[in-house]
């Protein structure tokens, strides 16, 4: 059974990506353009971040977000700003609930919520390879130079590439069993959305507190 373990791996990249988010957050202006009821147009300016900017709006049953990080639409409830509320009037609590969240993204964004997990990928196989060495002499030698060496022409950049090279490697009897491995993740950028979001709400709702 493999020791890797993607909810360790998520729960640390979102840890990451929120301290990240705060700094580049520190000189950040909320812009409200259109408060029309459950019509919204917001623009987030951000100076110290790679993403710069990005825009949010809202109408009855979804909310769209675009900019350097990507575009996504959200579909669930009437007013979606309530939706992506993780504060209280009290202060902040921490609330994003990722999977969730994810689930609610339509399919007509630029960008997609999952993403190739390729460093998970390649530890899944090294892991397989060292354990069962003792039992398959030469198998690491083997996986090194067909999967990872210089010279090899599988493509293990992709999914797609990644499990078809694992469907076809074989050496001496011994063949990856791949059923448990996940082999995809949260995109960084959907990760960096999610915290956009819930601060976005926030400063909204400090901004126009009638809307709280």
């Amino acid at each position: 059974m493999s020791t890797i373990d993607p909810d360790a791996e998520l729960k640390a990249r979102i840890t990451e990506i929120k301290e990240r988010f705060a700094t580049d957050s520190a000189d950040r202006t909320l812009t409200v353009r259109r408060d029309d009821g459950l019509y919204r147009h917001l623009v987030v300016e951000m100076p110290r971040s790679t993403a710069y900017w990005f825009e949010v709006m809202t109408w009855p049953g979804a909310l769209a977000i675009t900019g350097r990080t990507g575009s996504y639409i959200f579909r669930r409830d009437e007013d979606m700003l309530l939706f992506f509320r993780t504060h209280t009037r009290s202060g902040w609590e921490e609330k994003i609930d990722t999977r969730y969240w994810a689930e609610k993204v339509q399919p007509h964004g630029d960008r997609s919520v999952q993403a190739y997990a390729k460093d998970r990928v390649h530890a899944y196989i090294k892991e397989a390879a060292q354990e069962a060495e003792a039992a398959y002499p030469g198998l690491l030698a083997e996986v090194e130079e067909e999967l990872f060496s210089r010279y090899s022409s599988v493509d293990l950049e992709s999914e797609a590439g990644a499990k078809a090279a694992l469907a076809a490697f074989e050496f001496d009897g011994f063949r990856f069993d791949t059923a448990d491995w996940k082999f995809t993740e949260y995109d960084d950028w959907f990760l960096y959305t999610c915290q956009a979001l819930a601060w976005t709400v926030a400063q909204y709702d400090a901004s126009v507190p009638a809307a709280v």
